[in-house]
């Protein structure tokens, strides 16, 4: 079978799609590791139940990437130590070693799945054909994830509002900036520890695709997401506007 490489038209391209789906993989590790600490806080043995099932579905979700990747080819580097992604694992674990689950619940159903969703979303529609059936359909598959958590969410803001909006601003400013980081036009952490060499920020037009896109409708379904959960958009807004970009 020919492989993807010598299907596209540069070297460039293969080199991004390969950095694409590096962290497409390596941030399903995450989330597949994530939910398997999140059962842990749960004590009703049903949500215990469905977070071993998210953490499934996380692991199916990183070997079709990974499937992919091999029957094309790609240069994939899977890193769980990156500083992004392992910055991001470390705080949830923070809140796990806690047993919070709600600060739990929002890093990874909210923070992390908005990103994944979007971003899967945009890279399917730029890349099309086998790659864009694949993202799509894990960003909609992520998409129950988000809708999953508002419900919960929502309930538990009822419960005190005052101490749910401190728990939720803490957890966004601790998580949601190292995504802004992650996704702001240079790495402001430095190095990803993914991409092979430069990042690939600077070569996604080779895709058709720009990090200020990307990063503006993550964003945007980020805003959606907390407004369905109830946070009062003047709350939200300064939020997300206070991110490093």
């Amino acid at each position: 079978m020919e492989t993807l490489k010598k299907e596209l038209k540069s070297i460039e391209e293969f080199n991004v799609i390969s950095d694409l789906f590096s962290q497409a993989i390596t941030g399903e590790l995450i989330g597949m590791s994530n939910f398997a600490s999140l059962a842990e806080t749960i004590d009703d043995y049903l949500e215990k139940i469905e977070a071993v099932e998210h953490a499934n579905s996380e692991r199916m979700h990183a070997e079709a990437f990974l499937g992919y990747a091999e029957k094309h080819g790609l240069n994939v580097n899977i890193n769980l130590e990156g500083e992004y992604w392992r910055t991001v694992r470390e705080h949830f674990l923070f809140y796990a070693k806690k047993r919070d689950f709600i600060a739990c619940l929002f890093i990874q159903e909210v923070i992390l799945e908005s990103f994944a969703v979007s971003m899967y979303r945009d890279v399917g529609n730029a890349l099309g054909g086998e790659a864009k059936k694949l993202f799509l359909e894990i960003s909609a598959e992520e998409q129950e994830h988000l809708e999953h958590s508002s419900d919960i969410l929502k309930a538990e803001f009822k419960k005190d509002p005052i101490a749910f909006l401190a728990k939720i601003e803490e957890v966004h400013f601790k998580c949601m900036t190292i995504l802004a980081q992650f996704s702001a036009t240079t790495d402001l952490r430095g190095h990803c520890g993914i991409c092979n060499g430069d990042c690939m920020k600077g070569s996604l037009h080779h895709v058709g695709l720009k990090i200020e896109t990307m990063r503006g409708n993550a964003l945007a379904l980020y805003a959606q997401a907390l407004d369905n959960i109830g946070i009062p958009g003047e709350k939200s807004i300064i939020w997300i506007a206070q991110l490093p970009a």
